[in-house]
């Protein structure tokens, strides 16, 4: 998936801009998961949500050198979470509930952790910086985007990777996502005031501020 290389490429874009002491660094193994729907599913028998595979995976990002907090970033395009129950997606609630399973392994005291929820992919927060993509190249000198594109109309959290494939000669998430990433221009997406952007823009400032004040976050 893109957003492998792609977002340690966002999170030190951001960090660039907050952490001006370097309190942080991105580690570079990140840890790839399954989606929500993967990672918290719904036992029928019991009639309640079964976190263990979402906390076996904060159990090992907690276990790396030098933490100083994890951000667990996921797309919110699932119809109902958990997988197997009957009800309907929301970023809020399941960002709250992974936070609330994840306080009883120690998020909060032991470690921070953010849980953010673009809406509705990563792609998202791409394309609400469209404008700033307009006439650039990649690297290898194909268009990103012409200068005459026809930007989104309707809030961009409602386009995702299907805008980029249209628009985007040769679109490839793996290989483009990163790229994309960096000539992005974050002023042009938080002017969009995209609630899912914002969220994880106050995520990282929450767990810089915990840093700073040498206590830990647990936030959804």
């Amino acid at each position: 998936m893109g957003e492998i290389s792609a977002l340690p490429v966002l999170a030190r874009k951001l960090l660039r801009e907050k952490d001006s002491e370097q309190k942080l660094f991105v580690d570079d193994e990140i840890i790839r998961t399954r989606n929500p729907l993967g990672l918290v599913k719904w036992n029928k028998e019991q009639k309640q949500s079964d976190y263990k595979e979402w906390l076996r995976y904060i159990r090992i990002a907690a276990c790396r050198r030098n933490i100083g907090g994890i951000l667990a970033v996921f797309d919110g395009d699932a119809d109902k979470f958990p997988a197997g129950a009957s009800s309907p997606f929301c970023a809020a609630t399941a960002a709250k509930s992974m936070v609330a399973a994840a306080a009883q392994i120690g998020a909060g005291k032991k470690f921070s952790l953010a849980v953010v929820f673009a809406c509705v992919e990563y792609e998202s927060w791409i394309i609400a910086g469209a404008e700033s993509l307009a006439g650039k190249s990649f690297r290898d000198g194909r268009p990103v985007l012409s200068h005459d594109v026809t930007l989104p109309t309707h809030n961009p959290e409602s386009h995702g990777k299907r805008w980029l494939e249209k628009n985007c000669p040769g679109y490839r998430p793996r290989r483009d996502q990163g790229a994309l990433t960096e000539l992005l221009d974050l002023g042009v997406v938080r002017n969009k005031r995209l609630r899912s952007f914002s969220r994880l823009d106050h995520a990282i400032d929450q767990i810089l501020e915990a840093i700073t004040k040498d206590s830990y976050v647990a936030t959804p």
